[in-house]
């Protein structure tokens, strides 16, 4: 199983439906798919149509409570999800929380992809911090504006830094644009400069436009890559996905 977590450090850039599209891209192509939601507001359970008062949730599962139960969601029902919680606290967790009950359902699963809370990684553990000493893998969704590039600079830096003094063992893939208007001016020159610059290579050549439908999908309960194959927007998150796979070098089924 390999754990990709979806991590910003600012929020409103489709982290959550991100998540939800990508699971869904990776459960039409045949994979197993663990769905974790470790943001405390719990967007991602909205999402799925998970009633997260009464569903097995994150807290129970890094207590290692059995016997762990799914929301089942997907076309074929692959894709399993663990809702959120909204009075979720990092008391009595560590650094390394998440690796043993990931480890237990390792098997039984292609990927797992976790959607994090967005907030910087400091000297206060938080489950962003727990989600990524879990993970292979880390992406980000980003917005082409001034603040969200600044937060991504400060967030490959953090992840230097646990990398070098931590021993994170989590590679960053990369971040990719998302809600992207490609014939804006602002779109161009943020693609073209962060192709030019020292992170190029950390610059998902997908991206996903501003689809209207996303909403609609997320009012459903379900993916809109199950709902509406054929619209821009499953399309764009079939493309990012397929980038996804060539970086981990996982070819698709």
């Amino acid at each position: 199983m390999k754990t990709i977590s979806i991590f910003t450090q600012k929020g409103g850039v489709t982290k959550t439906t991100s998540t939800i599209n990508i699971s869904g891209v990776l459960a039409e192509m045949g994979y197993k798919v663990l769905v974790i939601d470790f943001d405390t507001q719990c967007h991602l359970s909205l999402g799925y149509g998970v009633d997260k008062t009464i569903e097995y949730n994150v807290e129970e599962f890094l207590h290692s409570v059995e016997p762990i139960r799914y929301a089942l969601r997907g076309k074929n029902q692959n894709i399993s999800v663990i809702s959120g919680k909204l009075e979720l606290s990092t008391k009595g967790l560590k650094r390394d929380s998440l690796k043993k009950p990931l480890k237990k359902v390792e098997k039984d699963f292609d990927f797992c992809l976790i959607d994090c809370a967005p907030k910087p990684i400091n000297d206060d553990l938080g489950f962003g911090e727990i989600a990524v000493f879990a993970s292979d893998y880390i992406i980000s969704p980003v917005d082409y504006d001034a603040f969200t590039l600044d937060g991504l600079t400060t967030l490959i830096l953090t992840l230097d830094r646990l990398q070098v003094n931590e021993k994170l063992t989590a590679q960053y893939l990369g971040f990719f644009f998302a809600k992207v208007e490609e014939n804006t001016k602002d779109f161009k020159e943020a693609y073209r400069e962060l192709s030019e610059s020292e992170i190029s290579n950390l610059l998902f050549k997908s991206y996903v436009r501003k689809n209207a439908f996303i909403r609609t999908s997320i009012n459903m309960e379900e993916s809109a890559v199950f709902l509406k194959p054929f619209s821009p927007v499953s399309m764009d998150y079939r493309k990012l996905t397929d980038e996804l796979l060539m970086k981990i070098k996982i070819d698709a089924k």
